[in-house]
């Protein structure tokens, strides 16, 4: 199995709008949003370019579609943790300053529930993650215990849990092995 990561690109957004409309992804990405072309275009089409508007900012994001022997399966991005508030409000202070923050999700459901995801994390977090960060930090939805087990698989260690969420974090390669 090869994994690879392509940079997002426009010709992604239909295969995002598909994905995102897929059962197993809308239970846990965006459930309450309707997904059209132009919502995910509004969305997504700055990731594209490398960043997102954060209260008028252009912040960066990396976004990348994961592809197993070449063919795409999951959606991957990247960015700083601390350049985007949590939605609860929470502060993330007390987690080290390098943090790097991910988000995925498996848009081909035959490929779910394999070990796939993590195994496509734990190559990404060795490739994008650990050359640029300290650590690296996830907030599934601690109810989304299938999400939970694949970040442990992928290295990270469970927290504190904040509202619906489960703080997870992930020191890079050098740290874990000191």
């Amino acid at each position: 199995m090869n994994i690879t990561f392509k940079p997002l690109q426009r010709d992604h957004l239909l295969l995002l709008l598909c994905w995102l409309e897929k059962p197993h992804v809308k239970a846990w990405w965006d459930p309450d949003i309707q997904w059209t072309m132009e919502l995910v275009w509004e969305k997504y089409g700055s990731y594209v370019e490398g960043y997102k508007l954060e209260g008028g900012i252009e912040k960066p994001m990396a976004a990348y579609i994961a592809c197993l022997d070449e063919i795409p399966v999951a959606y991957i991005q990247l960015y700083n943790a601390h350049d985007y508030p949590r939605e609860d409000g929470a502060s993330l202070d007390d987690l080290p300053e390098s943090l790097a923050a991910i988000d995925i999700f498996m848009g081909e459901e035959a490929y779910v529930g394999k070990g796939y995801d993590s195994a496509i994390m734990r190559q990404f977090l060795e490739e994008f993650v650990d050359p640029k960060f300290e650590a690296c930090f996830v907030d599934p939805d601690q109810d989304n215990t299938q999400a939970i087990r694949a970040y442990e698989k992928a290295g990270f260690m469970g927290g504190k849990t904040h509202g619906d969420s489960i703080w997870m974090i992930r020191a890079n390669n050098d740290r874990r092995n000191e």
